[in-house]
């Protein structure tokens, strides 16, 4: 018999850096959205009609009549926005988070 391991629960100074990290990049990314729709709106208009096009490549490969509901859904019903929104705050995540993990992992095979 397993003996019962104790769960790890975070800190509140984790969860406290990690909701800020999260709400931080949140806010830049609609600031960012924002100044793409004043000095770029041809990024807008081009990332919306790539994730169109993407939602209706994958509502084509969906069978019938779910391959239509998906459309609709993610698209008409005011999704592509909400999509768009999403992928630009996961996009700049990714962007902030990459280099400083990859430096913590440097830094971590150095004290070994």
């Amino acid at each position: 018999m397993l003996p019962v391991q104790p769960r790890y629960r975070p800190t509140v100074g984790q969860l406290a850096k990690a909701h800020t990290f999260r709400f931080l990049t949140m806010i830049a990314a609609w600031a960012l959205i924002f100044a793409a729709f004043i000095y770029h709106p041809e990024w807008i208009r081009g990332s919306l009609r790539f994730l169109t096009h993407s939602i209706e490549t994958v509502g084509d490969q969906v069978p019938e009549p779910w391959g239509a509901r998906l459309e609709i859904m993610l698209r008409e019903l005011g999704g592509i926005i909400w999509l768009q929104i999403a992928v630009a705050i996961v996009v700049l995540r990714l962007i902030i988070w990459v280099p400083f993990h990859l430096w913590r992992l440097s830094r971590d095979r150095k004290h070994y």
